[in-house]
């Protein structure tokens, strides 16, 4: 999986029931649910593999089927860069 990180305009809030990312760019916001915002910590902020964040999404939620979660990162990646929230990392 391509490393992405959130670009320099983009704000990451977190919230007691998730996160809230917003663009200055853009004007455009999106709220993130608590596995959307964990994600995003991971994978954006922390920079984790996508082995890493599978293993800790896995833990945090308690889910045995890691080919769901694969799946589920991928397309939360995939959104995030279609929404152009995220950028490819150096």
């Amino acid at each position: 999986m391509d490393k992405f990180r959130l670009k320099k305009s983009v704000v990451y809030r977190k919230e007691e029931d998730g996160a809230l990312i917003y663009d200055n760019e853009t004007g455009n916001m999106l709220p993130l649910n608590e596995t959307a915002a964990a994600m995003c910590e991971l994978l954006f902020v922390d920079f984790k593999s996508g082995e890493e964040c599978v293993e800790e999404i896995g833990k945090r939620w308690r889910v045995k089927d890691e080919e769901r979660v694969k799946r589920d990162m991928e397309r939360f990646v995939v959104g995030m860069n279609k929404l152009k929230f995220v950028e490819p990392a150096d």
